[in-house]
Order: structure tokens, then sequence, then C-alpha cells
């Protein structure tokens, strides 16, 4: 990146010996600058500084500006480190280049205005006076791109600072294995981050193909896209208005939100979030919103289990194996349905649009099918579990899924 350039060509057409003449008038030119930045911004000064600390810095402007006049290219080559300097330690201590940048804009307009009313006095023509405006504006515009300059590389290095401590300490959260909570506590600090009471772990999965920067989220919301399985770290999950703080990613990103747990548990969380994901993926859950593993715990303790279910599922489901697709689908529905509502005829009707005589005459047949099973408990909630795993998330195309083999 090519450092500031001052264009010299006006102070190179200046008489040496102009320079000379103007600075003892440096000290008349500071105070009337001081005085038109304090009638600007106010009292006290803006930021930190002293007025005297102002005076200084407009006497400084003054003089690298007749040293300019003296000697262009040596002498900016020598103050320029120092506006870059001014402009990362604005950048660090947060305060703002535009006021800087106002005040110089106040100071070059006293001095002209103390020039123009010695200029006669001082032996100074209307040529000279024309260029030392347009040396003026060259030093100003210089000056302003140094500072900015500064600025930007302290920003962009602080950026990039604090972002890799942030990742540091998503890392040491998610582990694995559980680390030492020293060394969490040290990396929190370090990232500015508050260490919460409990956390909530996430995961991110792109809606398509493309590539999406992160939405602009709460500063203590800790999140890593840059991963091939981007993830999250949410503190205090649980507080007045938490969870609505992820709705800026959800029109690019399916989100799965894990359970709240102790800080030390946080890769816990997100184990449980990678399986609501899942099955969000599997099409078992609904993925238009953001996944709560909260709301969706009896299907994530089932699908835990799937590989046992499916062990089970042909021998419980036997009875059904027999008939058509359609009328087996169905009549899993109703059976799944009558289990989750304690047979209740009117509540499944409602359930599933159809006429309670209708599920009355379904039961029947389940009964004559199922038999006694169907008065064990301990069967009857192996047959909800089979079923509910069995048929979350079938679509109609889908009849045979959850038949024998399927």
């Amino acid at each position: 990146m090519a450092e500031p350039r001052l264009d010299t060509r006006p102070f190179e057409l200046l008489p040496l010996q102009v320079a000379q003449r103007l600075r003892p008038y440096v000290g008349i030119m500071a105070d009337r600058a001081l005085a038109e930045v304090l009638q600007t911004f106010g009292t006290p000064p803006p930021g930190d500084l002293r007025e005297e600390s102002i005076r200084k810095i407009i006497v400084g402007w003054l003089g690298h500006f007749f040293d300019l006049i003296e000697d262009p290219a040596r002498v900016w080559d020598r103050v320029l480190p120092g506006y870059l300097e001014a402009g990362g330690r604005m950048s660090r201590d947060g305060q703002n280049v535009e006021t800087m940048l106002r005040m110089m804009s106040r100071t070059a307009r006293s001095a002209w205005e103390v020039l123009s009313a010695r200029a006669e006095a001082l032996d100074i023509d209307r040529s000279v006076l024309a260029l030392l405006t347009e040396a003026q504006l060259s030093y100003m515009d210089g000056v302003a791109a140094a500072i900015s300059r500064g600025y930007e590389s302290a920003a962009k290095d602080t950026t990039d600072v604090g972002q890799r401590r942030r990742m540091h300490l998503l890392a040491l959260l998610l582990a694995a294995s559980p680390a030492d909570p020293e060394a969490v506590a040290d990396a929190a600090r370090e990232a500015g981050w508050t260490m919460p009471r409990t956390v909530a772990a996430g995961v991110l999965h792109a809606r398509d193909t493309g590539e999406f920067p992160p939405a602009s989220l709460a500063r203590d919301v800790l999140v890593d896209i840059g991963r091939s399985e981007p993830y999250l770290v949410m503190p205090d999950p649980d507080g007045p208005g938490r969870r609505r703080l992820l709705e800026p990613l959800l029109s690019d990103w399916i989100v799965a939100v894990g359970p709240t747990v102790p800080v030390a548990r946080a890769a816990e969380s997100l184990g449980w979030a990678r399986d609501a994901l899942g099955l969000a993926l599997r099409g078992v859950i609904p993925s238009d919103g953001l996944i709560r593993c909260a709301d969706h715990v009896p299907t994530l303790a089932i699908f835990r289990s799937e590989e046992l279910i499916e062990q089970v599922a042909d021998a419980r489901l036997a009875p059904l194996h027999s008939l058509p697709a359609v009328q087996s689908r169905r009549l899993g529905e109703t059976l799944l349905a009558l289990l989750q509502n304690n047979f209740n005829a009117t509540e499944v009707g409602n359930r599933l649009h159809v006429h309670p005589q209708t599920v009355r005459q379904r039961l029947r047949l389940l009964e004559d099918l199922f038999g006694a099973d169907l008065d064990d408990p301990q069967t009857c909630l192996e047959l909800e579990m089979i079923l509910h795993a069995k048929l979350s998330g079938t679509r109609p195309g889908d009849l045979d899924r959850w038949q024998k083999g399927a």
C-alpha cells in the first residue's frame, strides 16, 4: 500500500523568505485558530484534549507548513510518520478522525485571515498569497490522507487481532475435551467477552450454494462462518429477547441452537444442535425458522436411538406389513395420534382432519391387528417412539419409507 503523498509543486514555487517572514506570527495564528476551535466544538474541547494540548498541535501544524516551504520533499518524509502514528493512536483511543480534520480546517482558515490582514505590511503580493492558499490546500490534503491511512491501518489491525482472539475463545468453548477453566477465562478477558452464567451453541448451514457474510449480530454472540461447519455461541440465551438476536441470520442460513448449558458444557449443546440440523436437512423437523432443540426434545431423543429403533421396528410394526402401502401408512398415522392423545377419538379426528367415527373404525381395525399389545403401556411407549421416528418428515410420495425393510 503506497504511502500518502504531498503535492509539493505549490511549495516549490514559493519564495523561501516567505517562511522566514511568517514564523514570527505563528503565536498569533495559533491563538486565533484555538479560539475558532473552541467556538466550533465548545468547551471543554473535543475528546480528552486540553486547550494547551490543542494549541501545541496547532503550532506543530503551522511549523510543519513553514518548514515545507523551505524544503518540501525532505520535510514531508520527516513528518509523514508522525501523522500516520497520530491516525493510528486516534483509532486505538476511539477518537474521531473527522474532529481532527475539522480542527485543521479551522487552523488553515485562521492562518489565512492573519496573512490577509498583514499581507501588505509583510510585502506579500497577491500572486504569493494565491500560492500560499494552494500550498495550504495541498498540505491539508496530504495530512488528512496520512491521518486517515494511519487510522484505517490501526483499525484493521485491531479488528484482525480482536477477531482472532474471539475465534480462539470460541474454539476453546466448543472443544470436544473441556478446556481448562482458567484458560477459557483468560481467553475471554483478551477477547473482551464477559463470561456468562450459561450459553447455548449453534450450527449454521447455508440455504443455497452461495457464500454469505455474517449478519450484524450482538457483540457478545461469538460466531465463526469461515469453517466448513459454521458455528456460534450465544451467552445467557434464555434472557428476554435473546433468541431474536439470531433472526438476522435466518434469511441466508438454517440455524439450529442447542439447549442452554453451563459454559463448561458448551460442546454438549453443540452436539444437540448438530443433531437438530441433521434432522432439519432430512426434512424431519422444519427449517424455515430458528431451530431450538428445546422445541424438539422427543424427536431428538428418539433419533439418537435411531439404529436401535430400526432394529425393533420390524417386529413391532409387523401387523401393518401385509397391508397396502397407503392403508399401512394411514393406520400408522392414526395409531401414533391415538397414542399421543390417550386414544381420544375426537382429539385425534381434529388432528388428522377426519370424523371421530372414522377414527373409531380405524381403532377397531388396529385392535384386531395388534391385539393385547395396545393394552400394554411398555409396548405402547415403544410403538409411539417407533412410529414417531418412522413417520417424521414423510411426504406423500414416500409411502414406503417406513414399511418393512424401508
